[in-house]
């Protein structure tokens, strides 16, 4: 031991155990702060957390997930890394990285947190990766077996958001995949447990009007335009639904109001291509040669590049003689990389 004139071991000897109470209390104060809604506090907290420990991988975690929370996406990322980094195996730390990197687009780096994940158990056959659901679920049947349904019911409504949540998206990956029968039961279950989510019942309407069958996509459509008056696809779909049942005025007011949706939602974008070729394609079936002209150069000045699909579109059949025609489609033909 090193003592000179009788002075006392130096302090630094006991710095790392200070260090760590330090980083303990910062943690814990943290986490007292975020459970308050208190989070620009929280993310000071970790943040000194991370300074006095910089090796700690829940400090990162931790700072991570409350960035996560207030939607510092990219921040987020490079805590959480860091927090990866320090302890690779921890699935919650990956789980929050993936979601970090999701929100910013970044799928294919997502997809590298979250696979793992799924790997462990890809089939959900694990007790461990029911046992919260099963258990509450059990919990629930055990208070209804006691007379207390009321108790049950209360115990099983945290799960429904998850239920939704899984129903919503095997409907939507269903639709995306071009499966829409198989995704109509999903949209229809989550509409039933979620009917004021526009988001909901607006894909259940979608998938409605890729079976065709329109009658019931026009009511759902409009269901999803009460809800969200501002959403342009939702109107846009409407309008095309009206179109196929030869409701042609409605059709063109819900094109209008299409448009106007995405002119105040996306006002630093390019306008929306395909409602002037909607409108192009009513002015073709009312013998409007000009407007509809003048809509098909909207749709392409606004990004619209589908010649085959203009070649087709029996709505379009009156102008292909037009001598104007052959530009449309060479036009369509260009793609912007050209």
């Amino acid at each position: 031991m090193n003592q000179q004139n009788g002075n006392k071991p130096k302090e630094q000897l006991h710095v790392g155990g200070l260090i760590d109470e330090l980083h303990d209390v910062y943690i814990d104060a943290g986490f007292l702060a975020e459970r308050s809604g208190a989070l620009p506090l929280a993310l000071d907290l970790y943040e000194q957390a991370t300074r006095r420990k910089p090796k700690s991988a829940l400090a990162w975690y931790n700072l991570g997930d409350a960035l996560l929370s207030v939607g510092s996406f990219e921040e987020a990322v490079s805590a959480l890394r860091k927090a990866v980094s320090l302890s690779p195996k921890t699935t919650l730390f990956c789980y929050d990285l993936g979601l970090a990197l999701y929100e910013l687009g970044r799928y294919g780096e997502a997809s590298e947190e979250f696979a793992p994940i799924v790997a462990i158990d890809p089939r959900l056959e694990r007790a461990s990766s029911q046992l919260v659901l099963s258990s509450l679920t059990n919990l629930a049947l055990c208070h209804d077996e006691l007379g207390r349904a009321d108790e049950a019911v209360e115990i099983l409504s945290p799960t429904q958001s998850t239920a939704v949540n899984l129903l919503y998206n095997l409907g939507r990956l269903n639709h995306r995949a071009g499966r829409f029968a198989d995704a109509l039961p999903y949209a229809q279950a989550a509409s039933l447990l979620s009917p004021d989510s526009e988001e909901i019942v607006h894909l259940l309407g979608s998938i409605l009007m890729a079976l065709k069958r329109e009658r019931e996509a026009v009511e759902v459509l409009r269901r999803a335009t009460k809800l969200n008056p501002e959403c342009a696809s939702a109107w846009a779909e409407l309008g095309v639904t009206q179109a196929r049942l030869k409701k042609r005025k409605k059709a063109r007011a819900s094109f209008q109001k299409a448009r106007a949706s995405f002119h105040k939602t996306q006002r630093l974008v390019p306008d929306d291509p395909w409602t002037y070729y909607y409108l192009a394609c009513l002015d073709a079936l009312e013998n409007k040669p000009a407007k509809a002209f003048t809509n098909l150069e909207l749709a392409i000045d606004n990004g619209f590049r589908d010649a085959e699909k203009l070649c087709k579109d029996a709505d379009l059949r009156s102008l292909r003689r037009d001598a104007r025609w052959r530009s449309i489609v060479e036009r369509a033909s260009i793609s912007d990389e050209s």
